[in-house]
This record gives C-alpha cells, structure tokens and sequence, in this order.
C-alpha cells in the first residue's frame, strides 16, 4: 500500500456515506459487495443487508432505457424502474462503471432516484390540463398587463380566439359603463392585498355588453416582484336576470296586495278602475294598462280607464290597440297573451296594433254577476316580458275587479265587502291565519293582562326549511300552495285558545296560553312531524317540506315579550344549524334530571306505557309481527315518544326498568290475545345491556305470566312468541359476554333480532357468533333504498345474506308504496313503518 493511501480511502469511503446518489460495488458476476447509507435508504433495508445479493433482483420487469450519451465508453448508462421493500415502485437513472483494485475488476453502480422528476412532470401536465379544461375562463398577463395566455373558456365567453388577444392589455374588454374612479380603485386593491373580486360588466367582440364575476390575483416570485396577474371570470348573466325576474314579481305581489286594498276602500267602479290601472303600472314595470268594459255586446267595448307611464309625452297605445286584444279575451273568456310580432295568433287584428316588436301584451277578463264583463289590458315594451307567475299574479288581479265589481251591485255586498277589508286588515291575504301586527298585539296583551304572577304561555316560532329552494325550483305558484298547506296544518293544530299567525315570508309564530316549556315542545314537535309527514300535491308533483321551530316559554326563559321573541328566535337559527326539521327550547336542552324526574315518577306511577306498531310481511300484508316501543304520560297527559327520554334514561340507570316495564306490557298483550283466540304472531321487544345481564328474570317473568293466565292449559300457548332486539352499538361492547346473558332467554324460546343493521358499526362476526334470526335494516338505507342506487345495492346484497344464512329481513322506517315496493324487488321479507301503521298504545289496542 502505498504511502497515503490509507488515507485516501478514508476520505472516499467519506465521501461515500454523504452522497446522495445511492452506490453499489458489485462482482464481476453482478453480485453487490459493499453498499452506501442512501443504497439503503431508496431500496427501504439496512445497506449491510444487500451484500451477496443481485442488483438486478430489486429491478422490475419493465423495459430499461439506455442513456446513449454515456461519458465513457467503457460505462454503462440507463434509466429503469426500481422495487422498494415495501411494494413501491420508482424511476431511478443507474449509471455503471468498471473498476481494477489489487489486480481484480470490480463495477460500481450509481442509482440516482428520479421518482421527484415524474412527479413534477405529471403537476405541470395536470396544471396545463386544468388551465385547458377549465369552465371559467382564465386570462394571464405579464408584469406590465399584456395577455400572454387565455383559455378555451376566454375564446367562448368573449368571442375573442387567443391570437386575437395574445400581447394585448385587457382593456380591449372595457364595456365603458365603469369610470376611471372604479379601475383606479381597483387595482390599488389588487396590489395592496394581492386580489380583488367582484361585479364588472365587459364587452364581448360582437360588442354585446355583458355581467361577469371577476377574480384577479397577483403572482410574485422569490423576491416579492410581481410576475404575472391572473383574471378568472364567470358569466353571470342568467344569474342577473333571475333577479330581475324575482324583483319583477315581488313588486307584482306589492301590487297586488295594493288592489286588495283599492278592493276594500274604493265607492265606486270608476274610482276602483282608476286605481288599478295606476296601480299595476307603478308596481308591475308595465308602460301602460287599461280597463275595457262592455257595454251592450262583445262587439260594443269601451275603455273605461287608462294609466301609462307615457302620459307627458303623448305616447300611448291607440285604442285600436287596446280594444283589439281585450276584445279576443273576453270573447274567449280567458287571458289572451301577445309576446312579440312573431309569436302567438293575431285575432284577426294587424300585428302593430296587438303587441310592436320587442314588446308584451296582455288582456285579462274580469266577470260580473257571472258574466264576462270586461277585460284588464297591460302593456310592457320587453319582449317576452310575461311568464308564469306574472300570469298568476295578473290573473289574480282580474278576479279582484270581478269580487269589487259585485259588490257594487247590492247592499249586501257591499257589506261583505267592508267585511273583506276588515278581515284583509287582520288575516294574511295568501293563507288566512293573522298577520303579524295581530299576534303582536295579542302576545301583549297577554302579558301585560292583569295578575299577580307571571303569565304563563309559550311562544313558537315556525321557519319552513329550504322554502328559497322551493320557490327557485317550481316558481313562486307553488311556493304560494306549500304556503296554504302549511297554514292548513297549522290551524288543525291549534287548541282551543292558541293563536297563529304568519310572522313574515316563510315564517309563522304560535302563541299557547297556559303551555309550559314541556307542553309547548309536545306541541311544536307534533306540528313538525306533521308538516314532515304530509306530502303536499301541487300541479302533478309530491312534494314534502319540512321546517325548524324554536319555543321559548313564560316566566321561565324570559320577562318581556321582546326577550321571549329573541330567545325563540335564537333557538329557531339552532334548529337550522343542526340541519333543520327539529324543534329547540330557548337556551338549552330540558335538564337530563328533569327528564330523570319524569322517568321515575312514570315509574312509580305505572305510566310507562308500550305503543305497538305493526311489522307485515311485504310479499302478502299479511300482520306477522309487532314492536312495543316506550311511551311515558307525564301527569299532565302529554306523551313523551322514546327519543326525547332515552338518552337521559340511559345515563343516570333507568333504561333497564323501562324495558322491563315494556316487556310485562308486551307480555299481557300476548296473553290477552291467546285467551281470545287471536292469530298469533310475535312480538319484539327492545333488551338494553343491563337488561341482558339479568335475561334470567325475564324467563321468570314469562313463566309467571304464563301461569297466572293459565296459558298452559291452552292449545298452542306453549310457544314463546317474543324476539329480543339488540342494537349493533351495544353489541360492540362486548360479543362474548352478549352470547352469555342470552343463553337463557334462547333456551326458553327466545329469539334474537339485530337492530340498526348498517347503521355504521355493522360487522359480519355478529351474524357468524350470535344466533341471530332477524336483521332490522337501518331507516336511513330504507328512506334512499327507492331513489339511490348505492343504496339499493346495499339493500339488496343484505337481503341476499339474510337468505343465505336463514335470517329473516326487516326494513325499519316505510313512508310509502314505492318503497315498499322496492323492498320486495330486492328480496327483502318483512317491513315497518308508517305506511303499515303507527305505533299505537296499548289502551287503545283491541284485545
């Protein structure tokens, strides 16, 4: 060895452990002597471990790709796909090199992992891609804001292909409705925040004028110098029309409610004829409107009153024009409608004197004494000004000339026409129930009535859930029926004494005298489930709506009416947070002790109750089963359902007692119907683990049951007709000791039912360990089952396992046929819900 040497060596070995690049020393025979840390780093072992194997082996079968611009001649160059220990696989460049050390030729191998490589190359493609395929259009300018890339959406939008604009500054787009104020403002917040958003109205190449939301972003580089701006823009001009539209009919709603003012006051029918014209002009955005009367025949017309917008100018529609079309609707006694020039039949009248181009025309005939007598005529200079709900609401208009129009004919109509005005004053024209100022007063004048205690009432306040989306989707017709159904409700709700009234759009406030918080949740809750329930049928469609309530009671939440209002309020927007259809109290949740307290005095009371609901078989209707659910009667007669008490019963002890008390009900029920030589069917029953740890008391109870009805004796009493339902949820708590507790209850005749199955805890060692008879299917998989096809795959595989195991199938929660129907395609055998009946209490059970 020569001198220095050693230390040489030393200083490569060095160098060795700190390069990057992983290093083999390999045989001539390709076998690896010796290995460096990153070797083993990017092959996922420890270096010394890939000593006497092959380099080779850790390579995949993938083509390699030789580099044929090696450095050297005698090196060899390539790049080729590599396997980690662990599975993965990555791109690495190898590069090979011989060796002569003592007289022997070595290779060294140089793998360099360029998987970062594949990675970048796949993010800039996937960001071309985006840029590309983009929905909204996308523009990129330079430092001094010349175009330098837009996108196939920019080429659609403006009418502009990229050639056109490449280089150019944006301001080829301005519209010219914006000031240099507006751009100044701008730009001073893109380059003090690094963005802006907002409206801006643009110019297209063909110079239409259009809306767009416009996003500009500024890009910087290292330093913090701008590189690039980059403008996303969205066409919002539908978005811009449906506003208008909107405020088109709400103005027209104005409108009307104005009419049924002008209804209720007017003397005469020239004063009334007059306001109505003045009216629908102002509110509707219409040029001008017109009341033709006829006087002896359809072919003898007048108009009998006019109002236009165009009066100082002298521009108004000819009579000619007017008589024409109303003549058409009161000879067909129904709206008659002129969109434009082109559209629609002329009525033997010349087109210019029906509706000029780019204008709307209609006439609306109006009745007296039954007969037509005369038409209200509007005009609009937009083109297709006219679409369904102004329809309605003009339609609408009419029907209130023909109500005023009789009631100038006689005393008595008169009379009622005083008598529409007071109620118009005190009643929601649209649903009936009072308007707001109304339940305002009564709500306090009932608190302030004279007493020496607080007043004792509760306040509800009703909001339907997604009514927007209602109205968007059908129009503002059928957002006005879901209305009236909702007002009908309401009112068959009532006691006695309540009052309701609508509070504003889609809201409604009930006032209970004498409910307290208990009573007035019973209540809310009652109204809320059957609103959810009830589907509405409006122009051929099924609709269901559902809505958020919040209750706030006297004295206990509140002092004032104002602080009730507020509290009430509040916890209605707590009921939107949580996801709606639900009902919440002011402040907080009912104390679970106060619940607990309830819980034990039914208790000692004998007032746990069991509503039975029926479970059929899907193939016939055939009655094959029933569930005994929980009820509590609090002393005030109000019945407390399962939810609102279960999960207080079941953190302070007291849901094992509950369930015993049930099953004893069950268990008389059974008794009574052997003894009255019923058909049997079974009877399920509802077990909590505390329950199971003490199944030898029901075995017992059973027996006693038995005996004291003197069963034994009787043909056929001898089965056990009861099945045990657990929830998956308690099963997970522990399988084993689950398996023990039944063992008794199974030896006596018991059978097991699993509930909740699919509720998110499923697994299939429950149906291999347990004894399991029945799977109850979980409601939210049933709702769906009719309409989503991942469900109905879901539904279907269970139904099949059920098969296959010898397990009967129990779909919880049927609202209707369709779902019913579903089920039994599918396979499934028994179902329950609301479509084969409610839970019913046992008092009111027929023996």
């Amino acid at each position: 060895m020569q001198p220095g040497e050693t230390g040489l060596r030393s200083k490569l070995a060095f160098l060795l452990e700190l390069s990057t690049d992983a290093v083999f020393v390999m045989d001539d025979q390709g076998i690896i002597q010796a290995a460096n840390k990153e070797a083993g780093r990017i092959l996922g072992c420890e270096p010394q471990a890939l000593a006497g194997e092959s380099l080779r082996t850790w390579r995949t079968d993938a083509p390699i790709r030789p580099h044929p611009d090696g450095a050297r001649p005698d090196s060899l160059c390539y790049s080729a796909y590599f396997s980690r220990r662990n599975g993965e696989i990555f791109l690495a460049d190898v590069s090979i090199t011989s060796a002569i050390e003592e007289g022997e030729r070595a290779y060294v191998a140089i793998v360099r992992d360029m998987s970062w490589h594949t990675e970048m190359a796949h993010k800039q493609n996937l960001a071309a891609a985006v840029f590309d395929n983009s929905m909204q259009a996308i523009l990129v300018t330079n430092a001094a804001n010349r175009i330098i890339a837009v996108n196939g959406a920019f080429e659609r939008l403006t009418g502009y292909a990229a050639s056109e604009v490449i280089g150019q500054s944006p301001r080829l787009l301005q519209s010219g409705r914006h000031g240099p104020v507006f751009y100044a403002n701008l730009w001073r917040s893109v380059l003090a925040s690094g963005h802006w958003a907002g409206e801006i109205w643009d110019r297209r190449k063909n110079g239409e004028i259009f809306p767009e939301w416009l996003t500009i972003s500024v890009v910087r580089d290292d330093s913090g110098a701008v590189t690039h701006y980059v403008a996303i823009c969205h066409d919002i001009t539908e978005r811009k029309q449906s506003e208008e539209r909107l405020r088109h009919v709400t103005d027209f709603y104005s409108a009307l409610c104005q009419v049924d003012q002008l209804v209720a006051c007017r003397t005469s029918p020239q004063a009334l004829f007059e306001g109505i014209c003045r009216t629908t002009v102002e509110y509707g955005h219409l040029r001008s409107a017109s009341i033709v009367v006829v006087e002896s025949s359809p072919d003898n017309l007048r108009v009998a009153a006019n109002f236009s917008q165009d009066w100082e100018t002298g521009h108004l529609a000819s009579e000619a024009t007017v008589l024409a079309l109303s003549r058409a609707a009161i000879t067909a006694g129904e709206a008659v409608v002129q969109q434009d020039d082109h559209d629609g039949p002329s009525f033997g009248v010349e087109q210019d004197t029906v509706a000029a181009a780019g204008s709307s025309a209609g006439a609306f005939p109006f009745k007296r004494e039954g007969r037509v007598s005369g038409a209200l005529w509007v005009f609009s200079d937009e083109a297709h000004f006219f679409d369904d709900d102004l329809l309605h609401l003009l339609k609408r208009i009419a029907e209130d000339i023909s109500f005023a129009l009789d009631g100038f004919d006689q005393e008595a109509l008169r009379q009622a026409a005083e008598s529409r005005a007071n109620y118009l004053a005190r009643h929601d024209i649209l649903t009936g129930l009072y308007r707001r100022n109304v339940i305002e007063d009564a709500v306090g004048r009932f608190h302030t009535q004279d007493s020496q205690a607080p007043p004792i009432y509760s306040l509800g306040l009703i909001d339907l859930d997604h009514f927007k989306v209602i109205n968007d989707t059908y129009g503002h017709t059928i957002g006005d029926e879901v209305l009236v159904h909702t007002a009908k409700i309401l009112r068959g709700s009532m006691r006695l004494g309540d009052l309701v009234g609508r509070w504003g759009g889609e809201e409604f406030l009930c006032l209970l005298p004498g409910a307290e918080p208990d009573s007035a949740l019973y209540s809310m809750e009652r109204i809320r489930d059957q609103l959810a329930n009830t589907p509405i049928f409006v122009a051929g469609r099924e609709l269901r709506v559902t809505a958020s309530i919040g209750v706030a009671s006297s004295p206990s939440d509140g002092k004032t009416t104002a602080e009730l209002m507020t509290l009430a309020d509040a916890a209605l927007y707590r009921a939107k947070q949580e996801g709606g259809n639900r009902v919440r109290r002011a402040g907080s949740t009912p104390s679970i002790f106060l619940v607990g307290g309830q819980i034990e005095e039914a208790l000692g009371r004998d007032c746990v109750m069991a509503a039975a609901q029926p479970i059929v078989s899907l193939k016939d209707g055939a009655l094959v089963a029933d569930e005994s659910l929980a009820r509590l009667v609090l002393p005030n007669g109000t019945i407390l359902e399962a939810r609102q008490f279960i999960d207080a019963a079941a953190h302070l002890g007291q849901l094992q007692r509950i369930d015993q008390a049930v099953i004893a009900l069950a268990m008389h029920r059974w008794v009574e119907r052997v003894k009255n030589d019923r058909a049997p069917i079974l009877h399920f029953v509802n077990a909590s683990a505390g329950l199971l740890a003490q199944a030898h008391n029901l075995a017992t109870l059973l027996e006693e049951a038995r005996n004291q009805s003197h069963l034994a004796d009787l043909e056929g009493a001898n089965a056990t007709p009861f099945v045990i339902e657990i929830t998956e949820r308690a099963m997970l708590r522990d399988r084993q000791a689950v398996k023990r507790h039944l063992a008794p209850l199974l030896e006596y005749g018991f059978r097991v039912a699993l509930d909740d199955f699919g509720s998110g805890y499923s697994s299939f060692l429950y149906l291999a360990e347990l004894p399991v008879s029945f799977l109850k299917i979980e409601k939210q998989l049933v709702e769906h089952v009719a309409s989503e096809q991942r469900m109905t795959a879901i539904v279907r595989d269970i139904a099949r396992l059920g098969h296959d195991l010898g397990i009967t199938t129990i779909a919880e929660g049927i609202e209707d046929a369709d779902t019913a129907h579903a089920l039994l395609d599918l396979g499934i055998d028994w179902g329950q819900g609301y479509y084969f009946g409610r839970p019913v209490l046992e008092s009111t059970i027929p023996a």
